[in-house]
């Protein structure tokens, strides 16, 4: 007769199952409620879910313990500090120059908001927050001095269509 071995020490969670956190529909629900408000009680979030508080709170802390949400931060909207303008530079390294030098050195600069590394002959891509163009082109002059650029090219934001928060 064959046995199975139960640790004691490790509860299963509401699921039953003491794996990693999964993506189930339920999660991704409590995910995208706390991707519209990061803020929202778990109370909040069991009502608009018709789940038990207790349930959502276990679920929120096994994505968190499971690294499946990174953490949760504040968003500030561009014009707080008069930033109304959003732009995104690609940044084309000098042919001889090793891009991870160049990260660390563009990441350093103020109005840089979000940097991305990107595949093939496009760089970084720098999105970047100003309060005007004269501040924008203040800012590409800046940047021309930095050692190992290669190409900038400059792209303005009209008007956003979405953002994650959408």
């Amino acid at each position: 007769m064959m046995t199975q071995k139960v640790n004691s020490e490790v509860e299963p969670d509401d699921t039953g199952s003491e794996m990693p956190a999964k993506l189930d529909e339920k999660n991704k629900q409590i995910i995208d409620l706390l991707r519209t408000d990061g803020r929202a009680s778990f109370a909040d979030i069991a009502k608009k879910l018709d789940m038990n508080e207790s349930t959502v709170r276990k679920r929120v802390n096994k994505l968190i313990d499971d690294k499946m949400i990174d953490h949760f931060t504040v968003v500030l909207s561009p014009s707080v500090g008069g930033r109304n303008i959003i732009s995104f530079l690609t940044v084309i390294p000098a042919s001889h120059y090793k891009i991870n030098e160049l990260s660390n050195e563009v990441i350093q600069i103020p109005e840089v908001i979000e940097a991305f590394y990107m595949s093939g002959k496009c760089g970084l891509l720098l999105k970047v927050h100003v309060s005007n163009l004269v501040e924008l082109d203040l800012l590409l002059e800046k940047m021309r001095e930095v050692h190992g650029i290669g190409e900038i090219e400059s792209c303005i934001v009209i008007r956003q269509l979405k953002s994650y928060n959408d």
